[in-house]
């Protein structure tokens, strides 16, 4: 069973690192609010889960006599410090992004933020006290309890996520929401089966099958937003099918629209300065000018915005 679990856990932290890499050079290109709100959580889950594989393998790698002494304990200090306020932080992220989805009044989201605020105060206040107080000063001990038994129990809250998606995805306004809120409810309801599996089998390792649940739903919104990134951004763009109006009525000139349409060519700004006979940063210029008109900071959102302005 140890084996099994060295390989779930090598396998699930290469996973969420690999997403966590290519959602961020997503954000780099289109910096959307669905990749920018994914990221908040995939962070700590990443930070979490690497932490927790690096340990374990310093404890197996390293001789016994390494591993004792002021320095590996302060050392262990710090890493229980640090993976207790990762999994505080992944709990208050992945809470106010489901709050955030829901189909509720601004009434109803406010009080959401308020009982998010409080539990994971609550969360954080008995994490560091429980710890502290069963290791007794012990910090090589406080960090293995730390590792064994904080995030896997703290995931245990993850249900009341699954919950509380389960119930509001019948209202739902659009594709979107509802498919996020199914992708919750599908991933975080099943703790409630591993968890007592969890205690059977996997009770004295690093790994928990809890973080199978955490792996799926980062696959499910990778997709997601993976699906959403090439349907707004990746689409062919035709400036021509534009109205004429829309450049009008953001100020756009005659010498930008015909820069706007050579970008969408694929021009560099070089090939541009060279095909319009400006110097490239005159392009530079005219660039800047166009992005602060339409309110846009990147080329993918330039070809996003005309694409939603044809007909």
């Amino acid at each position: 069973m140890f084996i099994v679990g060295d390989i779930l856990l090598f396998i699930t932290t290469a996973l969420v690192l690999s997403i966590t890499c290519l959602c961020i050079l997503l954000f780099v290109r289109a910096r959307d609010a669905y990749t920018k709100g994914f990221l908040t959580i995939l962070v700590p889950l990443c930070l979490q889960m690497v932490l927790n594989m690096l340990l374990t393998y310093i404890n197996r790698v390293y001789p016994s006599q390494t591993l004792t002494g002021p320095v590996y304990e302060i050392f262990c200090l710090c890493t229980t410090f640090v993976s207790i306020f990762l999994t505080t932080a992944l709990l208050y992220t992945v809470s106010r992004y489901l709050v955030d989805l829901l189909p509720a009044t601004d009434h109803q989201k406010r009080i959401g933020y308020t009982a998010i605020h409080v539990v994971i105060a609550v969360f954080l206040f008995l994490s560091l006290f429980l710890i502290i107080a069963r290791s007794g000063g012990n910090w090589i001990l406080a960090m293995n309890l730390t590792l064994g038994y904080h995030f896997f129990s703290g995931s245990m809250l993850m249900t009341l996520h699954g919950i509380t998606s389960m119930s509001y995805r019948r209202k739902a306004t659009s594709w979107e929401q509802k498919t996020l809120l199914n992708g919750i409810s599908a991933t975080f309801l099943p703790l409630l089966v591993t968890f007592p599996l969890d205690l059977l089998f996997f009770r004295n390792h690093p790994f928990k099958l809890a973080y199978l649940s955490f792996s799926v739903f980062v696959v499910y919104h990778y997709f997601f937003i993976n699906r959403q990134y090439f349907h707004a951004y990746e689409r062919p763009v035709d400036t021509l099918e534009v109205d004429a109006a829309f450049f009008r009525e953001h100020g756009i000139s005659p010498r930008e629209i015909e820069i706007v349409r050579l970008l969408v060519a694929g021009k560099t700004n070089q090939e541009i300065g060279d095909q319009l006979y400006i110097s490239g940063n005159t392009v530079k210029t005219h660039i800047k000018n166009i992005y602060g008109k339409l309110q846009v900071s990147t080329r993918v959102q330039l070809f996003a915005l005309l694409r939603g302005k044809q007909p």
